[in-house]
């Protein structure tokens, strides 16, 4: 029989049994906490909840006045010369020489020398003109000698002849031939004078050079074209207008002059422009037969620091048309097809208006405002007739109505 010793250690628990107790701890720890939780949220305060103000949207307005406004109307076209044209001799020749302006883009004033021709041939013509007029004014001499001797001897012979015979023998033919001859001596002395200062070709208004064609050792005759010019003192202008357009524009007759316009470079952006006049409506449309054109006149500018016309340059003209009395002009952005926004006592109001004329920068409204009202100018995005709106100017903000405060389930009280 084995007996065990007093100083033997007992045997472990088994691990089940330490298992077990580890889960009954981890359970009472797990259950404490959401015994304390729950006791938080019931004993946490609560807080009343409210609905949403109504918001207002915030808007830009200015006010709007009527008055009496010009139709600005706005149309291109190109520049042209009011005068051009083709430089040709009168005379056959050689060119000998070439004026200093005569080159292409080269300016110049009337009767400013462009080219000349040799004179030679001509100055030996006027001086064989002028050797025949003097030879016929020796021959009238001669001639009016011996009228003075028959009329002696007619006078001395008593001779009873008729008109006829009296004019034979008195050499009255002879008499008017000679005067004839004297004549066409001296037209041939003014011809041959002429043709002589044909060879000097001179500018006939001030202008530019648009071409040339001449040189120097050329034989030109009158059918040769020798250079092309264009005036520049006015330029013409051709700009293309919806017809639609043509009741706001004056034109010329019954006493008065065409609407003014001013002329600018189709790109440019600079105030500045070239004062101009309407001259006439021509009588046929652009080719893609929508545009009517008007005829414009442009004087040269001689005002500092403004770029000068060129010839066939494109060029927009903003024409000042007729007045419109009694009418708000407002800006394209702000109108919406034929409506506008009004704020009415901070409300949107969507509204309908006569337009009486648009264009690209002003539209002109008749009927559908009143003065003094705000125009919304602010681009909202969704805009409904009626819907709350303000302004950053606290006299012109609405005044809202607070919502009614709420309980802690929500309902109003």
């Amino acid at each position: 029989m084995t007996t065990s010793s007093p100083h033997q250690p007992a045997p472990n628990p088994p691990l089940f049994k330490r298992r077990w107790v580890q889960a009954l701890l981890v359970v009472a720890v797990l259950g404490a906490g959401f015994a304390a939780s729950e006791l938080l949220v019931a004993t946490a305060p609560t807080a009343a909840r409210k609905p949403p103000e109504k918001q207002a949207r915030l808007v830009t307005v200015q006010p709007v006045q009527r008055g009496d406004h010009a139709v600005q109307l706005l149309g291109y076209g190109t520049v042209q010369a009011e005068q051009q044209v083709n430089l040709q001799a009168r005379v056959n020749g050689t060119v000998q020489q070439l004026g200093p302006q005569f080159v292409p883009g080269g300016t110049f004033r009337k009767g400013d020398v462009l080219l000349q021709l040799d004179k030679a041939d001509y100055e030996i013509a006027l001086q064989t003109a002028q050797a025949n007029l003097a030879q016929a004014q020796s021959a009238l001499l001669s001639e009016q000698g011996n009228q003075v001797v028959a009329q002696a001897d007619f006078k001395l012979l008593g001779l009873q002849v008729d008109e006829r015979e009296k004019a034979l023998i008195l050499r009255q033919p002879q008499l008017e031939a000679a005067k004839a001859n004297v004549q066409s001596a001296k037209a041939a002395v003014e011809q041959a004078k002429i043709n002589l200062e044909r060879t000097v070709l001179r500018a006939p208004f001030d202008g530019v050079v648009i071409s040339r064609q001449a040189s120097v050792g050329a034989q030109v005759n009158a059918n040769t074209t020798l250079g092309v010019l264009a005036s520049n003192q006015n330029f013409w202008v051709v700009a293309g207008v919806p017809q639609a357009d043509l009741k706001w524009i004056r034109f010329p007759g019954s006493g008065q002059q065409g609407s003014t316009v001013c002329v600018s470079d189709a790109s440019s952006n600079s105030p500045q422009c070239h004062p101009g006049r309407v001259l006439s409506l021509q009588s046929s449309v652009q080719d893609n037969g929508r545009q009517a054109q008007v005829l414009v006149e442009v004087p040269r500018s001689k005002q500092a620091g403004l770029q000068p016309l060129l010839l066939s340059q494109y060029v927009k003209v903003r024409f000042n048309g007729i007045t419109v009395p009694s009418v708000f002009k407002l800006n394209p952005a702000h109108v919406r097809g034929n409506t506008v926004w009004v704020n009415s006592n901070g409300e949107l109001d969507v509204r309908e208006v006569d337009v009486v004329f648009r264009s690209a920068d002003a539209v002109l409204v008749g009927e559908g405002l009143k003065d003094g009202e705000l125009l919304v100018t602010s681009n909202l995005g969704a805009a409904i007739d009626g819907m709350a709106i303000r302004t950053s100017d606290p006299a012109a903000a609405p005044a809202l109505t607070p919502a009614p405060a709420a309980n802690a389930e929500g309902k109003a009280q």
